[in-house]
């Protein structure tokens, strides 16, 4: 048994045993918020055993009857299928536009949704093998610093604990709820992707109601075994926020992870932990398997103005609603 397959097997023994561990983002008490969300609440533990079953199947199969691609193939099939995934979510919004502005035939119509069935079938078509790819990439990056341990049974393997996964998925909303009088982070809850904007409303105002706001957003990914990952984004997007996730993952079996939601500034640190090493390993991953050689790389073009400094706009917006919130201007 060569070291790929028994890496893999020990992949699904640990993947299966992580998915029964409870997961570190959420509050352990009901608080009154919870009580708000609890007809919408998005469920970690259905949505977990669902999708290991399906990551299980496909780890099976290529336990069994693997199928190696080189280098330049997995690259290949990766920007297909975020070209496909991207073709489908802007040819979705046109078709959305179509029928709420209501000057598109219904033939016309049938055949945009046509199109979009067969775009979908072709991106489904990838998705187990592009999942795959991806968390090998990953991995081979965190076993390279260092992350992986090394185990001898019947062979050598390097073992990531937890292993690398994640699931393309539309992804879940988040309720934020916050004081109204100061900037800090009450308390996150999970919820549906599929409310409409009354019930988003609705679940906004009974926050409201009790003195404190509350916003309900899309959530860029989520912690969950295996992450959720939403399909239609860049690919630097991509391996940043699989990374980001992973990191999380990781740190739950550390007392950082473990203590996120001990405070605000255990939420901050973890979070500010899981970008910066999100983003470093996303690059890792892009300069190692994706960045085009130094020769065809693009020089850069005189910029013809200042570039926006998204950290220094958002500094001056904190300074001046922190003026606002000093003067009980809520």
């Amino acid at each position: 048994m060569n070291s790929y397959r028994l890496g893999l097997l020990f992949d699904l023994i640990l993947v299966l045993v992580f998915c029964i561990l409870p997961p570190s983002d959420q509050a352990p008490k009901p608080t009154v918020w919870d009580e708000i969300a609890r007809p919408y609440v998005f469920s970690i533990s259905e949505w977990e055993l669902g999708n290991f079953f399906d990551k299980w199947g496909y780890s099976l199969e290529q336990f069994f009857i693997p199928r190696k691609l080189s280098e330049q193939e997995n690259v290949k099939r990766v920007e297909d299928y975020l070209s496909l995934a991207q073709n489908a979510a802007s040819l979705e919004d046109t078709i959305n536009r179509a029928k709420a502005e209501g000057n598109t035939s219904d033939a016309d119509l049938k055949a945009l949704e046509a199109q979009l069935a067969q775009l979908k079938r072709q991106r489904n078509s990838l998705e187990d093998q592009v999942e795959a790819i991806i968390d090998g990439q990953i991995s081979s990056i965190l076993t390279d610093a260092g992350l992986a341990r090394s185990f001898k049974l019947v062979g050598r393997a390097n073992i990531l604990f937890p292993p690398v996964d994640f699931e393309f998925e539309q992804e879940p909303d988040v309720l934020i709820i916050s004081p109204r009088d100061r900037i800090e982070l009450t308390k996150t809850i999970l919820l549906r992707p599929d409310l409409s904007l009354e019930q988003i409303q609705d679940i906004e105002n009974k926050v409201q109601g009790i003195d404190m706001s509350g916003l309900v957003e899309r959530v860029g990914g989520v912690a969950t075994y295996p992450s959720i990952i939403p399909q239609d984004v860049s690919l630097q997007y991509l391996l940043s926020t699989v990374a980001h996730e992973w990191l999380h993952q990781y740190f739950f079996f550390h007392p950082l992870g473990r203590n996120y939601w001990a405070n605000y500034d255990m939420t901050s640190i973890n979070e500010t932990a899981a970008d910066i090493g999100g983003d470093e390993i996303g690059q890792l991953v892009y300069q190692r398997y994706y960045a085009p050689p130094v020769s065809q790389a693009a020089s850069p073009a005189a910029a013809s103005q200042p570039a926006f400094d998204f950290n220094k706009e958002m500094r001056q917006i904190r300074l001046t609603v922190d003026q606002y919130l000093a003067q009980s201007q809520v």
